[in-house]
């Protein structure tokens, strides 16, 4: 029935919303969604964006935050909250969703539905559509690449070609890794043309599209013609990724399984099992029908194979790099939802052909609601009860839940303070001790951070001092306690004797 695909994607789409949207503020800000978070605050607060190529990426991030604070009304960073950022990625995690069927007549309207429900439940999708970092926004505008290209060599259409080409402008405006994503493109046009013995170059489609894409990218990194160094910044930039993609200067060296761990099965100190071996299998199920000629005729063969070979390609180059954190397998773990899409699609029409169609096809929906429902039950573990566990594969050197109760303790020594937000803090730290601590000190105007302790100065006295474990603060004047800021880090908070006396009273 016509009714039922718009039907069925919009429950696909509250699914997702469900997974996506409660509780964005209970897990503590990661210290790169923390230090993102301080680069927003600066545009937020000057007007003015400067690319910086040190962990920061692109400016794509920053700029789609800024209608989330208008519309909330955060003129400044410390009105913002952990949902104002959040809700960024939990935006384009839902569009995501929402615009797989543009790939509707590439790939059938059941393929396009069973792609939209294993992205919407997928744990790793699901978690990282919390996360406020490039890597969902990234993984939005590939597939729009990918598919708004697609429809543009199909129909001829330049619009589209121009779609493509703002998409992957947009790409490398938010990461610069998105040339792995480029060349993976490249050598599957590559390899489809070689297995089709056909070549054909939509040579204006693509100077439109090349041209578009290079607008897009030098407007955002120039800061819209104010920082015209910002374009090149972004190419230099590579010398530094380069370095640290081959483990050099980096810690986020992992061998070259570690995501296909994470993909086929999970489990660590005896805690649960995590996997997204229901888009991996189906994925590789749906590879072995598309190069087999087995799909059906809704599947355009061309579109397939080169979503195999992107998929496989991108699998490839993040595998072999030694630089590996968990959200870079967002990108090909979206082609993989794509191939289970069509794989799935092909058991479907299979069973309605068999012999015995209703008894196939009611087996195959039997087992299928089974994983759909144990795949929904562990994203739901994912993101909520073991958001910030790190048995969670997802969760890596992430702040510990209890660096909340320091963050609260300050809180609750403002109230017993006369100061109020306005006491005199000293952070005593290396940055990868400090972070994400500036984004909770954010309404604390009176605060300062030195990485050096002796370069603290002696007056005035500070109410609290914020240090790593090692400072040792005068025990006649400080009474100090410890909290874990990692599960390898500790942090102290030495509080004033007269505050502490002034905080126990309201106790009393």
């Amino acid at each position: 029935m016509k009714w039922m695909p718009p039907i069925a994607l919009l429950l696909v789409l509250a699914v997702a919303a469900g997974l996506r949207l409660p509780r964005l503020a209970d897990r503590p800000m990661h210290h790169d969604e923390a230090n993102q978070a301080y680069r927003f605050g600066i545009l937020l607060e000057s007007g003015s964006y400067h690319y910086d190529a040190e962990d920061h990426h692109g400016p794509t991030l920053y700029y789609l935050t800024l209608p989330i604070a208008w519309i909330t009304g955060a003129g400044r960073f410390a009105e913002t909250t952990e949902t104002t950022y959040r809700i960024v990625p939990v935006l384009f995690g839902l569009l995501l969703v929402l615009c797989t069927p543009l790939l509707r007549n590439g790939i059938g309207g059941l393929a396009v539905l069973f792609a939209a429900l294993f992205t919407a439940i997928s744990p790793a999708m699901a978690y990282y559509s919390r996360f406020y970092i490039q890597e969902m926004l990234l993984v939005f505008f590939t597939f729009l690449a990918i598919a708004s290209g697609w429809l543009s060599l199909r129909s001829g259409s330049r619009r589209w070609a121009a779609a493509c080409g703002i998409s992957a402008g947009l790409m490398f405006a938010t990461k610069e890794t998105a040339v792995i994503a480029y060349a993976a493109m490249g050598g599957s046009a590559l390899l489809c043309a070689l297995t089709a013995r056909k070549i054909h170059l939509p040579l204006k489609s693509l100077l439109i599209a090349g041209a578009c894409a290079i607008a897009v990218a030098v407007i955002l990194f120039s800061s819209f013609f104010t920082n015209m160094e910002g374009p090149l910044e972004s190419i230099l930039a590579f010398k530094g990724y380069l370095a640290r993609g081959s483990g050099i200067d980096t810690d986020h060296v992992h061998p070259w399984h570690f995501y296909l761990d994470m993909l086929v099965r999970h489990r660590t100190g005896g805690g649960p099992v995590w996997s997204e071996a229901l888009a991996l299998f189906l994925g590789l199920g749906g590879c072995a029908f598309i190069l087999s000629g087995k799909t059906p005729q809704t599947v355009d063969a061309g579109l397939a194979r080169f979503l195999v070979f992107y998929t496989l390609l991108l699998t490839l180059a993040y595998s072999i790099l030694p630089y590996k954190t968990p959200w870079c397998l967002l990108s090909f773990l979206h082609g993989w939802i794509l191939l289970a899409g069509i794989g799935m699609a092909t058991i479907a029409d299979a069973s309605r052909k068999s012999a015995w169609p209703k008894l196939q096809a009611t087996l195959v929906s039997a087992l299928l609601l089974a994983l759909v429902a144990g795949t929904i039950q562990m994203a739901r573990r994912t993101v909520f009860r073991f958001a910030a566990d790190p048995r969670n594969p997802y969760v890596y050197a992430h702040t510990a839940p209890d660096f909340m109760n320091l963050v609260n303790r300050i809180g609750d020594l403002a109230a017993a303070s006369p100061k109020d937000h306005h006491l005199y803090i000293q952070v005593v730290a290396e940055p990868d001790a400090t972070w994400p601590l500036p984004f909770y000190l954010r309404t604390y105007p009176n605060t300062g951070y030195w990485a050096d302790p002796n370069a603290i100065p002696q007056k005035p006295r500070p109410d609290i001092i914020v240090s790593q474990a090692g400072f040792e603060a005068d025990p006649n004047r400080f009474l100090s306690e410890y909290y874990a800021l990692r599960p390898d880090t500790l942090l102290a908070i030495h509080i004033d004797n007269s505050l502490w006396n002034a905080f126990m009273e309201t106790r009393n």
